[in-house]
């Protein structure tokens, strides 16, 4: 008697490979034993959706099965793309999960790393974008574990001081704005002491042009 995996309503395609790989692995090839073997397994109201192919070879179950329970290519690329988060998952049972959903669709594969990433935190994608964009995806998937682990280790070590990095973020901006305003401050000063300068100057200079016309107009009244 082969100890079969329990019938998966999520992925009836993960199931049946399960299947397939035992039945390899114990030299069960008649489509007959193993048809009966899936038929013992089945919960009765899968079973009741199937009756009508109850009598068909075990190929034929399978693909009614996986056709009739299954997720439709749409309900799984929408789970792909708007549904299936991070959760309490690591990035690379996240991505697992994702290549399950994405199936034998096609998609470009920075695309596909850029949906992995967006649905990752934000203190991971900072890191990883310091990678290279053509290492392995599995191997940036490996990565993002790494940081996870660290995060969460980071976390239950110092449960006190969780606030702490937001609020040293907020001192920093807090200095530089400050700096910022003290820079502008500073420059107006200049500008505003250079205009005084230029303006006295222009003016000194156009009281000496006066002086000089003054005495130019007097000599001309009197020696003509």
């Amino acid at each position: 008697m082969l100890n079969l995996p329990v019938f998966d309503t999520t992925n009836v395609n993960v199931w049946f490979a399960q299947l397939e790989a035992i039945f390899q692995a114990k030299k069960i090839q008649s489509q007959m034993v193993r048809y009966a073997y899936v038929v013992e397994k089945l919960p009765p109201e899968i079973a009741s959706d199937v009756l009508d192919l109850l009598n068909n070879s075990f190929d034929t179950l399978k693909e009614a099965i996986i056709y009739r329970t299954g997720k439709s290519q749409e309900r799984n690329l929408n789970d792909l793309f708007n549904t299936l988060q991070l959760g309490d998952s690591k990035p690379s049972q996240l991505l697992r999960k994702m290549k399950n959903l994405l199936g034998k669709n096609s998609m470009f594969d920075s695309l596909f790393r850029k949906l992995w990433m967006d649905k990752l935190p934000t203190h991971t994608t900072q890191i990883l974008a310091t990678l290279p964009e053509d290492l392995d995806l599995e191997k940036t998937a490996e990565i993002a574990d790494k940081i996870s682990d660290a995060a969460t280790i980071s976390s239950d070590n110092a449960p006190t001081l969780r606030d702490t990095p937001r609020e040293d973020e907020f001192n920093k901006l807090q200095q530089q704005i400050n700096r910022l305003s003290e820079q502008i401050d500073r420059l107006y000063r200049e500008r505003l002491s250079s205009a005084h300068n230029l303006y006295e100057s222009q003016r000194r200079s156009r009281s000496n042009s006066r002086g000089r016309n003054d005495v130019y107009c007097r000599y001309h009244r009197k020696f003509g």
